[in-house]
């Protein structure tokens, strides 16, 4: 039996070629960069600019004390603020209380999350309620809590007098009263940022997967440890990427808490570029500070992009 040719076909019995048209995800691509371009451009010459000038004046001696003309000096400045000057305390420091406030804000705000997450009476109110911190600025945060913590008019001493003592803790004038306040304060105004960020995650975990390992006989802790934490992974990692990288370049809650003080306990890296340029008026000095905390920025920009591919 004898099959009749189809037309248009060839005797190999293979389809002709037609020409291929580009698809409409490659237009929109296109479309996409072109949309995203003076976005592009307008990052470009905000960041890209700074840090060019920036780089440019961390190898000279520039200062505001000087009347002449900068000079070129090479590394000298990284030499004296970098190696052998105050920058590996200064970031010793940063670490510290980027470390501890993780240690506080994450607990505390995936408390509060799960705790919302619940059908509670208020529970709107009490997540409106929640969020009046980050409505304040920080620097009008830290003024208030540096009044609180004062030993003479502040909650310490009314709270020494509550149990007859008359003489109250003075915080600002112990290392690790001020490293401690720092972090709390950090941590006060924060902890609503965690808290809605880790809400986000919760709400978006399928019930069904915790009902089935509650029929399967997993405890609460089994279903934490084994479900939730594992579904909002991501989410945990991106807050806490972000909180830290927020946490290594915080100035103003440092600036109107404590200074620096007591000594160079709270002396974190963005005070001390502070410092060299505000104070001292080495603005080169201040800039070789500035290009190597961005240049140990670098690793959290990598860790930043791994958390939130897709």
């Amino acid at each position: 039996m004898t099959v009749a040719p189809v037309p248009g076909v060839a005797a190999t019995g293979r389809q002709p070629s037609r020409s291929r048209r580009p698809g409409r995800p490659g237009r929109l691509r296109w479309l996409g960069t072109l949309l995203t371009t003076p976005a592009w451009l307008l990052l470009l010459g905000a960041v890209a600019v700074p840090l060019a000038v920036a780089g440019y004046a961390s190898l000279t001696d520039e200062s505001l004390s000087s009347v002449g003309p900068a000079e070129v000096v090479g590394a000298e400045n990284f030499s004296r603020e970098v190696l052998h000057g105050g920058f590996w305390h200064s970031l010793r420091v940063t670490v510290i209380i980027m470390a501890a406030s993780l240690a506080v804000q994450i607990p505390i705000g995936y408390v509060l999350a799960r705790a919302l997450v619940r059908p509670l009476r208020g529970r709107a109110v009490f997540r409106t309620a929640i969020t009046l911190p980050m409505m304040l600025t920080p620097v009008a945060v830290g003024l208030m809590w540096r009044f609180l913590s004062d030993p003479d008019l502040g909650l310490t001493r009314v709270a020494a007098s509550a149990f007859g003592d008359s003489s109250p803790v003075n915080l600002l004038a112990s290392q690790f009263g001020a490293l401690a306040l720092v972090v709390g304060v950090n941590s006060w105004i924060n902890i609503p940022f965690v808290t809605l960020i880790l809400l986000a995650g919760l709400l978006s975990v399928d019930e069904a997967l915790l009902e089935s390992a509650a029929v399967d006989g997993a405890g609460w802790w089994q279903v934490e440890r084994y479900v939730r934490l594992p579904m909002i992974a991501p989410v945990l990692g991106v807050c806490c990427v972000l909180r830290a990288a927020a946490d290594y370049r915080m100035f103003d809650l440092v600036y109107t808490v404590t200074r620096g003080g007591p000594g160079d306990a709270t002396l974190n890296l963005s005070m001390l570029a502070y410092q060299q340029s505000m104070v001292n008026f080495e603005i080169g000095r201040a800039c070789a500070i500035a290009v190597a905390m961005a240049v140990l920025a670098l690793p959290a920009y990598w860790l930043f992009t791994k958390v939130t591919r897709p």
